[in-house]
């Protein structure tokens, strides 16, 4: 018996495969190459943290994956970070929690709450308001996405940051 669960489990250990770099490819090309490559545990998010299902493949793009490019075992899960043809991709800022005196992270069609939650060190004032002007109050900070910041991204933050924002599915003004 014991014989029989040390082949069993030898037989079941998979050789590293090259995982090739996706990452600016159409999502549809994406998971054709992983799987010509014989990663066939695919999935896909949506980069921006509105959660948006990606029905139509071919109109999505690669910004990250996970893991990156190299040696993986075929098994593992592969997850490609996407956003719809034509839209920027959200500069990577998970884990970062801002402090005075940082550069202003790129928060540009970031999901509000992702925001709001990495200003959390700041001693000043950390507000979001609506960037259309309406007056509509982002409380569910989670339901909303970033338009612009002020600072800006890569101007030098002092100890106060403003959000303005829209609420997923708007387009951002200007």
């Amino acid at each position: 018996m014991w014989t029989a669960f040390v082949l069993a489990a030898v037989g079941g250990c998979s050789a590293a495969e090259e995982l090739p770099d996706m990452t600016g490819s159409q999502l549809q090309t994406a998971q054709d190459r992983a799987q010509s490559a014989g990663f066939t545990n695919l999935s896909s998010e949506d980069a921006t943290g509105q959660g948006r299902a990606q029905v139509w493949d071919r109109n999505w793009r690669v910004c990250s994956q996970d893991p990156e490019l190299g040696e993986v075992d075929p098994d593992t899960l592969v997850v490609f970070l996407v956003v719809k043809q034509g839209e920027i991709c959200p500069a990577s800022t998970e884990g970062y929690l801002a402090m005075p005196g940082d550069e202003m992270p790129a928060y540009s069609g970031r999901n509000l709450m992702d925001a709001m939650d990495q200003m959390a060190a700041l001693t000043g004032e950390v507000t979001a308001v609506d960037a259309t002007g309406a007056g509509r109050s982002p409380d569910n900070e989670n339901d909303w996405r970033v338009c612009s910041t002020t600072p800006t991204a890569g101007e030098i933050i002092e100890d106060s940051v403003l959000f303005e924002a829209v609420p997923n599915g708007e387009k951002c003004p200007g």
